[in-house]
C-alpha cells in the first residue's frame, strides 16, 4: 500500500507516440507525494516498452491481458488508487510542473470541493490555444446541463467522493461516461476549476470524440435528459430536442425551432427560480450566452441575426453583434 496523498491514474492504449512525454510530465511535478498508476490496456504498439524504459519507484505499472476498453480500465484503476486524491491523466497530454501542487493546495483549502479542474491549452494541431474553464460550481453546473463543462484529464477528485459511486464510470454511456459521472457527482459535492493553465490537452485525429461522434451524441443526450430531470426541470420532447441540438453544437434549421428554444430558456429560468438549481443571475447569463451561440449555428442567415436582436436574451449578453452577423452569413452561404 502506498502512503502517497495523490494517486495519478493514467490509462494507456496504443499511445506510443505520446506516453513517454506524458509520464515524464508527471514525474517532473514540483509536488512529490504521489503514486502514478499506469494501466496498459492491451496495447499492440510499443507503449509497454516505452513505459518500462522509465525507471521511477513512484510508477505502479499494470497490464490488461486483453483490451478492456477505457471504462473498465478506469474503474479498475480507481480501485487501485490508494491516495486521498485521484488525479486523472491521459497518455497523450502534458501536465504542467505545478499542476498537482496547485490542485492539492486548492483541495486542502476548500474541503467542500470534491472535483477540481483547471484552465488548459489545446495543442498538437495548429497553434496552441489557451482555454478558460468555468471556475465556480454554479457556472460549471449551469453549463453542465448542456454538455460536460470540465476537462476530464485535468481533474483531481477526492477518493472519498468517487469511491462511493457504483459504478464509477457507467458502461451504458460509452463515450459519454465521464459526462454521466459528473451529472451524478454534481448533486453530491462541489465542482471548481483553478483559474490557471495546468494542463496541455492534445488534439489529434485518433481521439475517441472524433471517431465515435454519433454514439457520443446519443449517449450525451441521455445524460442531458436525466440531468435536467434530476435537477427538477420539466420539459416537452421538442424542448429537449432543441436543448440537445444546442448541446451538440448542431445546426438549427428553422425560425420555429429558434422560437421553441427561446421559450424553453424562459421556462428554464422561471423553473430555476423555484427549484434553485443554481444562482439565478448566473443562470441568466449562461442562457443568454447559449442563445447567442444558438443563433450563430443556424443556416438561416440574417433572419437568425434579426431574430436574435428582437429577443430579450440579446439584452443580457454583450457578445459582438458584428461577429454574430458574420457567423450567420457564413453559414447561410455554405
Amino acid at each position: 500500500m502506498s502512503s502517497a496523498l495523490v494517486s495519478v491514474l493514467m490509462p494507456v492504449y496504443n499511445a506510443g507516440g505520446f506516453v513517454k512525454d506524458s509520464i515524464e510530465s508527471i514525474l517532473k511535478q514540483s509536488y512529490r507525494n504521489f503514486e502514478l498508476i499506469v494501466i496498459n490496456d492491451g496495447s499492440s504498439d510499443n507503449s509497454e516498452e516505452l513505459i518500462r524504459s522509465i525507471k521511477d519507484p513512484r510508477i505502479n505499472y499494470f497490464k490488461n491481458d486483453v483490451n478492456l476498453g477505457l471504462i473498465q480500465t478506469l474503474n479498475k484503476g480507481i480501485d487501485l488508487c490508494n491516495g486521498d486524491y485521484i488525479a486523472r491523466m491521459d497518455a497523450d497530454d502534458i501536465s504542467l510542473p505545478d499542476r498537482l501542487k496547485k490542485q492539492v493546495e486548492f483541495m486542502n483549502k476548500n474541503r467542500e470541493v470534491g472535483v477540481c479542474g483547471s484552465d488548459y491549452i489545446h495543442f498538437g494541431k495548429g497553434k496552441q490555444i489557451a482555454l478558460t474553464s468555468h471556475h465556480d460550481h454554479d457556472w460549471i453546473a449551469g453549463w453542465m446541463l448542456f454538455n460536460s463543462s470540465v476537462v476530464h484529464p485535468a481533474l483531481m477528485i477526492r477518493s472519498s467522493v468517487i469511491k462511493k459511486e457504483s459504478p464509477y464510470f457507467n458502461s451504458e454511456y460509452k463515450h459519454s461516461e465521464d459526462y454521466e459521472l459528473w451529472s451524478r457527482l454534481l448533486f453530491k459535492t462541489k465542482f471548481a476549476d483553478i483559474p490557471e493553465i495546468l494542463l496541455k490537452y492534445r488534439i489529434h485525429a485518433s481521439q475517441v470524440s472524433r471517431q465515435f461522434r454519433d454514439e457520443q451524441m446519443e449517449n450525451g443526450n441521455k445524460v442531458r435528459r436525466i440531468l435536467l430531470e434530476r435537477a427538477g426541470f420539466r420539459f416537452t420532447e421538442r424542448e429537449l430536442r432543441m436543448h440537445c441540438l444546442l448541446g451538440n453544437s448542431q445546426i438549427i434549421t428553422s425560425l420555429k425551432d429558434l422560437a421553441v428554444l427561446s421559450f424553453w430558456f424562459s421556462k428554464m429560468l422561471e423553473q430555476n427560480r423555484k427549484i434553485k438549481y443554481i444562482d439565478q443571475s448566473v443562470f441568466e447569463k449562461i442562457l443568454a450566452k447559449q442563445w447567442y451561440d444558438a443563433c450563430g449555428i443556424t443556416n438561416l442567415g440574417p433572419k437568425a441575426y434579426f431574430f436574435y436582436l428582437k429577443s430579450k436574451w440579446s439584452k443580457l449578453y454583450d457578445g459582438s453583434r458584428a461577429r454574430l452577423l458574420s457567423k450567420c452569413i457564413v453559414r447561410w452561404a455554405r
